[in-house]
């Protein structure tokens, strides 16, 4: 696996692995990534080149969506470019921007081909599970789209449990390093359950379109993981996603806004209630 230089090991990740093994991320992201690798190195651009080339393909892809739809949210997000930055340049989120590289792709092709927006939602669900919820569709996809979602699901995420020793401990692994418990989990879930459930009525009441649902099915898995890892960025990630009724965007515009004027008082953590606090404020106008 390739070796983040500026990112320094955890103790808990020490313990267990040297920081060439490191990386407890799902068989897809890895071999992904193990691809990047190979094409880097012949390109002569090395994994880490073609990261900044996913970056730019998102960055750009969203530049063109925006100038399609609401064009002021472009600056809006990326005038204040520091934070991103520092995780797309500098920490090298790889596993991030390939999973926002697929969830862009699908948003592009979601009006002319909606199967096609199904199968690539599938294939980033499995690189990470924000997009999870997006399987709420599943009954609105044709019948040979169906099936080949569930396939790359089954493929990506249960089939390797058969091939692989303690597959599962990927996914024990974030939670074991934050010291999360099933108190934690409860009470993660008891403010996430009801948001997705506003969220869904609120979609089917005011009939999101296809490329609205896209961006929107990321919200509840950042969510939670927002509240088990103290963190903003995994909502941050779902929130930049470019959003054609503004909502989301606006959502990540003030947190960022707030984070980088006062960085003293809102600190990263913060960001997942402040940003919450928008989103339920928005789906309350759409209502």
């Amino acid at each position: 696996m390739y070796t983040k230089a500026a990112l320094e090991q955890t103790p808990l990740e020490a313990s267990l692995w040297t920081k060439d093994a490191s990386a407890p991320y799902p068989p897809a992201v890895r071999l992904v990534h193990a691809a990047m690798l190979a094409v880097g190195t012949q390109m002569g651009i090395g994994f880490y080149g073609l990261t900044l080339l996913l970056a730019m393909f998102f960055i750009a892809a969203s530049a063109w969506y925006f100038m399609q739809t609401r064009w002021y949210l472009f600056p809006a997000l990326y005038l204040n470019f520091a934070y991103f930055s520092d995780r797309f340049v500098y920490v090298q989120d790889g596993s991030y921007l390939v999973m926002l590289a697929c969830v862009m792709a699908a948003l592009l092709v979601a009006g002319r081909r909606r199967n096609a927006a199904a199968l690539l939602m599938a294939v980033a669900t499995t690189m990470k599970f924000l997009p999870l919820a997006y399987a709420r569709y599943v009954p609105r996809m044709s019948r040979p789209a169906a099936w080949s979602y569930c396939a790359i699901l089954i493929a990506g995420l249960v089939a390797p449990w058969f091939i692989w020793d303690d597959y599962l401990y990927i996914y024990q692994f974030a939670s074991d390093r934050k010291g999360n418990d099933w108190l934690d989990i409860a009470g993660a879930l008891l403010l996430v359950t009801p948001f997705t459930l506003v969220l869904w009525y609120v979609e089917d009441r005011l009939a999101f379109s296809d490329d609205e649902r896209i961006g929107w099915s990321l919200v509840p898995f950042a969510l939670l993981v927002g509240l088990l890892t103290n963190s903003g960025r995994h909502l941050l990630i779902a929130l930049i996603v470019p959003d054609a009724r503004a909502g989301r965007n606006v959502a990540a515009v003030v947190g960022l806004t707030l984070y980088s004027v006062l960085p003293g008082v809102v600190r990263i953590g913060s960001l997942v209630y402040i940003t919450t606090a928008v989103l339920c404020v928005v789906l309350s106008c759409y209502l």
